[in-house]
């Protein structure tokens, strides 16, 4: 029989993430507004806003939408032609 007790530790990147507390009110509107000018004045992309802030792409999408910001198209990089 299997002693469950005791729970194994994460592994790999997972391993260093914590959670943060909820961000109320003040908090998050400024950050929305970090956010916001990051992504329209500095033409920073999502995932780098997300990196420098340590929020999830997701998370970071919600907040620039909940700022009232128009996200930006998709670009698509061309295929890179054969020689």
């Amino acid at each position: 029989m299997t002693d469950h007790t005791e729970t194994p530790g994460l592994r790999g990147p997972r391993r260093e993430l914590t959670r943060r507390s909820r961000m109320r009110d003040e908090d998050r509107a400024e950050l929305r507004e970090r956010l916001a000018t990051g992504y329209v004045q500095d033409l920073r992309s999502i995932r780098a806003l997300a990196g420098e802030h340590k929020l999830s792409y997701g998370m970071t999408r919600l907040l620039l939408l909940e700022e009232g910001v128009e996200l930006r198209a998709r670009t698509r990089r061309p295929k890179p032609t054969a020689p």
